[in-house]
């Protein structure tokens, strides 16, 4: 093999695991919030026909920094949880890390990281100078940029990551939720609307169910690895409760929209047959024997694992159907 086929090949191999490594499933999180966020903006101008380039340009640059920022949380979770030895511990149920597997190093995996961040940053620069023509709102949101950038790699990174002391469905609710919902819509409109926290709360906690989910599956080798998530902080006979706990106050948010500012988001309840039967699922799965001597018991996490999928189209589904109502409104 020549010497440029080595390299060709070993670009590919790198490429291949740093696509891995951004975990496209997860993608749809971030698109919804957008998609929730911008269809508050968008429906307060005064009608559709005023929508200029400039409002489409916002909106495809607000998608591009919000999927940048996921695939920033992606990339340093992957590294983080592989260079602390979390990922080790992970059973079959876990989809396969690059760090841990050893598809990519950690001194190459930490400057892919800090490239990513620096490309997420000019481009969330880009988007707020586009969006504002006032320095109070550019350095505004110039300022939550740079924590929603620090967040996002201080999840699992660092000395002292929150996502091992339970912080994480609480950071998932504020920046997939409030920041990215609210900051959406007021790149569209410069305004702030109090209705809005509404649905921003509830699109954030759908984020935090789907991160919950994630670490359910995840609880025995996250409590192996002294990593403390909020699965691990309730135990097996408290998880799943907390779950549906957190999926309903999250989906009643929108209802609670719908009822007292825009019925046409009542739209969202032709989720309800999925959202029940997932619920449904995650309070069947019982606890399973898992030892050789018949005496330790433990939920099945691969089954809770599957249900992981379900969560993040939902989450979509009720997003994409909350701006469907909020277009309706408009055009009926």
């Amino acid at each position: 093999m020549t010497h440029s086929s080595q390299v060709s090949n070993s670009s590919s191999v790198l490429v291949k695991a740093f696509l891995q490594a951004t975990r496209p499933r997860t993608f749809p999180l971030a698109i919804a919030s957008i998609v929730c966020g911008s269809s508050l903006g968008l429906s307060q101008l005064v009608t559709y026909d005023s929508i200029g380039w400039h409002n489409w340009l916002v909106l495809i640059l607000t998608f591009w920094v919000a999927l940048a920022l996921q695939i920033l949380s992606n990339l340093a979770n992957d590294y983080g949880d592989g260079v602390k030895g979390t990922d080790d511990l992970r059973d079959a149920s876990s989809p396969q890390r690059m760090l841990a597997g050893g598809q990519l190093q950690p001194e190459q995996f930490k400057k892919i990281i800090i490239g990513w961040a620096a490309l997420t940053f000019f481009s969330g620069v880009l988007l707020i100078a586009l969006g504002f023509d006032n320095l109070s709102d550019f350095l505004l949101f110039l300022a939550f940029g740079i924590i929603a950038i620090l967040a996002a790699m201080a999840y699992t990174m660092g000395k002292r990551p929150y996502g091992y002391r339970a912080m994480g469905e609480v950071a998932v609710l504020l920046f997939f939720g409030w920041l990215a919902v609210l900051g959406s819509a007021y790149l569209q409109t410069q305004q702030f609307n109090i209705a809005h926290l509404i649905v921003a709360t509830g699109c954030g906690g759908l984020a935090a169910c789907v991160l919950f989910v994630n670490n359910m599956r995840d609880i025995y080798s996250d409590k192996q690895a002294g990593k403390i998530t909020l699965a691990v902080l309730l135990g097996d006979s408290r998880m799943q409760s907390a779950y549906g706990l957190l999926f309903m106050a999250s989906y009643l948010c929108y209802l609670l929209y719908a009822i007292n500012f825009n019925w046409y988001t009542l739209s969202v309840l032709l989720v309800y047959p999925l959202a029940y039967k997932h619920i449904h699922t995650i309070h069947r799965i019982r606890l399973k024997n898992l030892s050789d001597n018949n005496q330790t018991m433990r939920v099945d996490t691969v089954l809770i694992g599957k249900q992981l999928k379900a969560i993040v189209m939902i989450t979509l589904i009720i997003n994409l159907l909350f701006a469907l109502g909020m277009i309706m409104s408009h055009l009926i």
